[in-house]
């Protein structure tokens, strides 16, 4: 009897026939030889008359991948070739198309074919990269297939979305999509098969962190197909030429009471650069409003456009470096007290070249007041990477970045500079001011560091200026069949070693930390090509050991020999060390640090790395096997609003409580760049609803718990006489009903949002809607 695998039973569940059942092959499980039978189902599902074969792409915003971007890119998705890559691990090939790094995922990447006249369509499909074989590589959260007949009014045909596993039997292929994610590679079509007459058509397809496609195919409807007119179908937005500037996220939100950072995604599509100044953009706020003289870039208030508005011009004239998405600000606005707002309201953006107008976008406006945050001490929590410069052009930062939970302020001693007599310079003194002001104003300081990157950068600047001679550069490098290879020995111990322990040292006396947060990922370069030097394979055959355990030996002394000195230049003060995404679960981190080597004799926390685009699942999973490991609470995660793609923000909140419910001392963020309103109120929200239970937060642990619905994710941290539950409907079950024993005998209360439930045979009753979750306190 013939098995049919997951991936067709998924496939049947969609309305595309694309295999004859006699043809159905399981490929995905099987990475490499046969992902030449996705190729076959490629083939057969676009047999017919193809219309795109040859066609240009336009895309917006440009394809940024390395290793797949090259001159070829416009053409390459319809040349009618499949990546040469027989295992369709297609990332590594400049013959796909690439988004990384969160290009894209705030407006979707966008790729217009112009077919050169009006067409019967009958079927559009695109190839696109899944399987999550790393974290980064997943199949793309929503896909948008449009057209047009004259390039200017498109319409939008099909949008359909990621579905997740407990959605999967939603799964139409038209309005949502579900294949299974495994950690495997495969590459999957998306098809829309709505048959009207168009010249241009346009795919939006969204990443959830990065996108990877090979092909498009645009298929003319057979003869005697019943055509449908494209009015029939919504209106959708394709811009293809000019300046488009628009909101991150809608709606466009201004908070009340805390002045928090809003973005703006910003799409070329001209030949002009943003930082020449011919490009801008203008900003009509309605009255009651006001934008706040350190917004970036620099603006000049105009005469209002309309009745109603403040009007305010923008021109670009650098390349801001916060986001890789072509993000531009930040925007800092704030509302008039007392003033009224309709609430049908808008913001109206409107780019501008060359001082004419290019493309008007109008938001919706959402007034909110973020929660404010009483003071915990059970929790260190920070937004680790956030500039110097950022915290002292914040409005009232000292006094409001507090309410929001968050106990530190940030600094990057590395990017400190002297003057010409050697002292420290007017910008230094300047940051080091502010850290007093931040001082007497309660909050502690934590010190960024990026060790031996500098070193390394000090390396090459005075090799290129010709101060390293050949004895010397044969110390610091590699030696690689007798030449000089392109990485520092991990051997080296020499003088620019020795200058960067100095470096760190002087600015820890400098700075005086209560936190460092050490950012290392320099050495796998270096331990790779250095298991090739001759001297380090005499040293590593001398220690007996195995590659791991000689190379981590190296790493403890290094990370070892830098935290003495930093902590010699602290005397007396309990200065706490992390080390970026060295933990338990990631045992050894950047090839030379083991987890257990260097904790607890040499750093403090742990600092698992949770990038993971809203997935508290994920969350949960990486700090729960921590603290089992560790059998304390001495970490703090790095979590994101928004890097490598931006997500909903109210997944934020989740994320939160369950680091800390399952079992961290608190939490830092990588940062301010992807911070809008909504992240920090959903921050805020989930730490207000944390802060009463400050004595369990110190006393209790997280403990085993489990309710009667499977479907459906718990989270317990208790004390003897108290404990918080944590209930998570993340997968989206249909089964939203849970009955909850209670966590400790003696309980005799439980509240949800402050709200009591009924205790009944020693259970509480709930319902946790899609997508949503509850937090349940339980008392005595």
């Amino acid at each position: 009897m013939k098995t049919t695998s997951k991936w067709l039973a998924v496939l049947g569940l969609m309305s595309i026939s694309i295999l004859p059942a006699q043809a159905q092959i399981d490929w995905q499980h099987q990475v490499g030889e046969n992902a030449g039978a996705a190729r076959e189902q490629w083939k057969q599902l676009t047999s017919g008359e193809e219309l795109a074969r040859g066609k240009k792409v336009f895309f917006s915003p440009k394809p940024n991948y390395g290793l797949t971007t090259d001159e070829n890119d416009p053409y390459d998705l319809t040349d009618g070739n499949l990546s040469t890559r027989a295992d369709d691990r297609v990332w590594f090939q400049k013959d796909a198309v690439g988004w990384y790094l969160g290009a894209g995922t705030s407006g979707g990447s966008l790729m217009v074919i112009d077919l050169g006249e009006v067409q019967p369509v009958g079927q559009i499909a695109i190839r696109v990269l899944g399987g999550t074989e790393q974290g980064s590589l997943g199949l793309p959260g929503a896909a948008e297939f449009l057209a047009s007949v004259d390039g200017k009014q498109y319409h939008q045909l099909q949008r359909m979305v990621k579905l997740n596993p407990a959605e999967k039997e939603q799964a139409d292929g038209k309005t949502g999509y579900y294949f299974p994610e495994e950690g495997k590679a495969y590459m999957a079509p998306l098809v829309c098969r709505e048959p009207v007459r168009a010249r241009y058509i346009a795919l939006r397809v969204t990443p959830v962190n990065s996108l990877f496609t090979d092909q498009i195919s645009v298929q003319k409807a057979p003869v005697a197909t019943p055509l449908k007119n494209l009015n029939e179908y919504p209106v959708g937005k394709v811009y293809t030429d000019g300046l488009v500037v628009f909101p991150r996220h809608e709606p466009f939100v201004v908070t009340s009471n805390i002045a928090t950072p809003n973005w703006l995604t910003v799409l070329n599509n001209t030949e002009l650069e943003l930082a020449k100044g011919e490009l801008g953009y203008r900003l009509d706020l309605p009255e009651g409003l006001n934008l706040l003289p350190q917004s970036q870039p620099k603006f000049t208030e105009v005469a209002a456009s309309r009745p109603g508005v403040k009007s305010y011009e923008f021109k670009f004239n650098r390349n801001n470096g916060y986001s890789s998405q072509g993000s531009e600000g930040p925007l800092w606005i704030e509302k008039t007290p007392g003033a009224r707002l309709a609430p049908d309201v808008k913001v109206t953006l409107t780019a501008t070249v060359q001082g004419k107008d290019s493309h008007t976008i109008s938001s919706p406006l959402q007034i909110v007041e973020i929660p404010q945050v009483p003071t915990n001490k059970a929790l260190d929590v920070s937004l680790a990477w956030m500039g110097d410069s950022v915290q002292q052009e914040w409005p009232n930062f000292l006094r409001d970045f507090r309410k929001m939970g968050f106990g530190y302020i940030s600094t990057f001693p590395r990017y400190y500079g002297k003057d010409k007599e050697g002292q420290w310079n007017a910008a230094t003194l300047k940051n080091l001011e502010f850290i007093k002001q931040a001082r007497a104003t309660g909050y502690k300081v934590l010190y960024n560091e990026s060790p031996f990157h500098v070193m390394w950068n000090t390396i090459q600047a005075a090799d290129k200026a010709g101060k390293i001679d050949a004895a010397e550069a044969e110390q610091i490098y590699n030696q690689i069949d007798g030449k000089r290879g392109k990485h520092v020995s991990i051997l080296y111990r020499g003088k620019y070693y020795q200058d960067e322990i100095k470096r760190v040292a002087e600015l820890a006396a400098l700075v005086q930390p209560d936190h460092v947060y050490h950012d290392i990922e320099f050495w796998d370069g270096p331990a790779a090509e250095s298991k090739r030097d001759p001297r380090v394979i005499a040293a590593w055959k001398a220690s007996g050991k195995e590659w791991n355990d000689f190379a981590t030996d190296i790493g403890k002394e290094t990370i070892e020999t830098l935290n003495t000195a930093m902590r010699a230049a602290v005397p007396g003060k309990q200065m706490v060390v992390g080390t970026y995404n060295a933990d338990p679960k990631n045992k050894i981190y950047n090839s030379i640090l083991q987890f257990d080597k260097i904790y607890p004799q040499i750093v403090d926390l742990a600092q698992p790395s949770l990038y993971v685009q809203g997935r508290s699942i994920a969350v949960k999973e990486r700090i729960r096997y921590d603290s089992g490991v560790m059998q304390n609470k001495q970490i703090i995660p790095w979590l994101s609003a928004g890097t490598y793609g931006e997500f909903a923000p109210h997944k934020l909140e989740s994320m939160v409580l369950e680091a800390v419910l399952n079992g961290s001392r608190g939490l830092t963020y990588y940062w301010f760049g992807d911070f809008e309103p909504m992240d920090f109120y959903y921050h805020s929200k989930a730490l207000a609803a944390l802060a009463p239970y400050e004595a369990l937060l110190q006393s209790g642990k997280p403990v085993a718990y489990q309710g009667d619905n499977p479907t459906l994710h718990y989270t317990a941290f208790a004390a003897e006489k108290e404990a918080l539950v944590l209930v998570g409907n993340y997968d989206n079950s249909s089964q939203t009903k849970v009955t909850l024993p209670l966590p400790f005998q003696t309980a005799k209360k439980a509240t949800v949002g402050g709200k009591a439930l009924t205790i009944k045979g020693n259970t509480v009753t709930l319902d946790v809607p899609r997508g949503e979750f509850r937090l349940v306190a339980f008392g005595s």
